[in-house]
């Protein structure tokens, strides 16, 4: 579904072809940020920061004893940091624990990220992994980075925004329970994605074998 599509499936649900464009855009870019910050309520630590959609790589090249480095301007998780042609990724720390390290990890602070250890040579590559804001929509032929199979989300939260606005309350606790579903669909496809993925690699025990 395109930003167009979305708003006509909003009208069409609310029935009522009388609603503010403009209101619409408002309403599908914050469906856009609430999908981004969605976490489930069993899970607070997981959240769509970790997932492929929005993951990107941006290059860097070490100077000497430079001890940071800025983050891009749409940053909005770290993943992990390579350095060279170490096969180790750095792992991110809270900056309050960078003195009980020595190596082979990262911490971020006023928009840069610190990696530990300092590089000592100029021109090394690195490549920051880290997860995207995804862009704001600019025309209704826009479509969410989101695979398509959630994007009704996007209009269960534009229906809840309207019936907020109409002093719905009950229709707008099913709207919101709607996107909720969706949402937790979202994150056990990629539950069941990853445990099988895992499945995969895992080895069998000699000793579990009959």
């Amino acid at each position: 579904m395109i930003r167009g599509d979305i708003k006509k499936g909003i009208k069409n649900e609310v029935d009522d072809q009388t609603v503010d464009d403009t209101l619409l855009n408002t309403w599908v870019q914050k469906a856009d940020e609430k999908v981004q910050s969605w976490r489930p309520a069993n899970d607070q630590d997981q959240t769509f920061d970790y997932w492929d959609y929005l993951k990107t790589e941006q290059p860097y090249t070490t100077v000497a004893n430079q001890t940071k480095y800025p983050v891009p301007e749409n940053f909005r998780a770290f993943m992990e940091l390579k350095v060279g042609t170490d096969t180790q990724p750095y792992k991110l720390i809270d900056f309050r624990k960078r003195s009980d390290y020595t190596d082979h990890v990262v911490y971020l602070l006023g928009g840069s990220f610190y990696p530990i250890a300092i590089p000592t040579a100029d021109g090394t590559a690195m490549n920051l992994v880290f997860v995207r804001m995804s862009d704001d929509f600019a025309s209704d032929n826009d479509e969410p980075e989101v695979e398509k199979l959630y994007h009704q989300a996007y209009v269960e939260w534009g229906k809840k925004m309207y019936y907020n606005q109409q002093g719905d309350t009950e229709l707008e606790r099913q709207a919101e329970n709607n996107f909720e579903r969706i949402m937790l669909g979202k994150w056990r496809d990629q539950e069941i994605a990853r445990m099988a993925a895992a499945s995969d690699q895992a080895e069998i025990p000699r000793s579990s074998l009959v």
